[in-house]
């Protein structure tokens, strides 16, 4: 079982870092670059996938994310599946607002890696035990921070 998990979330994974590259086109400038995103129909694959982890999960008995790596990692990937799917309706709004998001997320991720150094140097060694838990909650909450930033422009301006 485990086997195929892995096989699946590689080749998706790998599908995903493919779309990205500019196909037949010469620029790598950010601003003219509309990245490839996932079909609007891959968001609830995403959602999907979240309701799955957190149900085996439970089952398995090992919901504490600092020892169930599967629930760490496949949070990721389901975060990482809403955030780069398109939305039913994209526009010029939903783009700008989907590159400042990245921005505040990228910049949250700088803040983060700065406390978590900062603990690093003031007692050596404490996460390297569990560097992979720290590496994971770092993405997590750079996906989450992405997602609330997004959704919460993009509703909260229709209001």
């Amino acid at each position: 079982m485990k086997v195929i998990i892995e096989t699946i979330l590689i080749v998706v994974y790998f599908i995903i870092w493919l779309r990205f590259f500019p196909l037949g086109r010469r620029t790598f400038d950010i601003y003219k670059l509309n990245p490839f995103l996932l079909p609007f129909w891959w968001k609830f694959l995403g959602i999907a996938w979240l309701l799955f982890v957190v149900v085996y999960s439970i089952i398995q008995g090992d919901f504490n994310p600092s020892t169930n790596s599967f629930l760490q990692a496949g949070f990721y990937f389901g975060l990482f599946n809403i955030a780069f799917s398109k939305e039913k309706n994209e526009d010029e709004f939903a783009q700008q607002t989907r590159m400042k998001a990245m921005y505040i997320s990228i910049i949250s991720l700088f803040f983060l890696v700065g406390i978590f150094s900062t603990f690093e140097i003031t007692s050596p060694g404490s996460f390297s035990k569990s560097a992979f838990v720290w590496i994971m909650m770092l993405f997590n909450a750079t996906l989450i921070v992405y997602l609330g930033y997004f959704y919460f422009t993009k509703y909260g301006f229709k209001k």
